[in-house]
């Protein structure tokens, strides 16, 4: 059902999660070289892996413990013996939670979501901003953005993906449309100055990308 990938240790773990970006991680706490907490804390802190949901176990069963995992940004704490179906549960639900979070971010940007998101809101309003600053440009690449945000095109696309299940040409896109309705609304300029502003090559384009994202030709708005 899963495709797994294991580590050795901690700092091994952390390796492949930065090298892969999988879509859910599992950590052991007790582990060599850098424990379940720190790896936590890694996983959290890279701009990267932060949206990955991360799922602790442990033979420590102190609230203490618990709570030390639930601070560093855990997204469940399974004390062991734990059962493989409260594990596999666990595992659906925060996929499930993913996939809502991606018609959230779809539907355009985040409303305020508390602390549980703040990472992913905050990532994913910088990302439309920075789009929209450069909206007129369109050879706005992944490269780019990825250097704009610290990390390589293929870790911007992991990510955005993850969060979206759009590419990075499908978000920019999605921008770009959303900008262009609000300026055919305005009613201040022609199509054909509506679609070089936000970044389309050829009106035609323009046209044929906003039928299709809203189901009207730009005239018929």
């Amino acid at each position: 059902r899963y495709n797994i990938t294991e580590a050795a240790d901690g700092e091994e773990g952390i390796e492949k999660a930065q090298a892969l970006i999988p879509d859910l991680i599992i950590s052991d706490v007790m582990m060599p070289k850098k424990d379940g907490f720190a790896v936590t804390q890694a996983i959290r802190s890279n701009i990267s892996t932060s949206h990955i949901p991360l799922i602790l176990l442990t033979a420590k069963a102190s609230l203490e413990s618990r709570l030390k995992g639930l601070r560093r940004g855990a997204d469940a704490y399974l004390t062991k013996p734990f059962s493989p179906q409260e594990l596999a549960l666990r595992i659906e639900k925060l996929i499930e939670i993913r996939r809502l979070l991606q018609q959230r971010y779809q539907n355009g940007p985040p409303s305020t979501s508390g602390d549980a998101y703040r990472q992913e809101d905050e990532f994913i309003t910088e990302l439309r901003a920075y789009v929209l600053e450069h909206i007129d440009d369109a050879d706005l690449s992944g490269d780019r953005i990825g250097r704009h945000f610290g990390m390589s095109r293929v870790h911007l696309y992991r990510k955005l993906k993850a969060l979206t299940d759009q590419s990075i040409t499908e978000f920019v896109k999605a921008v770009r449309l959303q900008k262009a309705l609000e300026l055919v609304r305005e009613g201040k300029y022609n199509v054909s100055e509506i679609a070089y502003q936000t970044g389309f090559s050829s009106v035609s384009h323009f046209s044929r990308s906003f039928k299709q994202a809203f189901g009207k030709a730009p005239s018929e708005v």
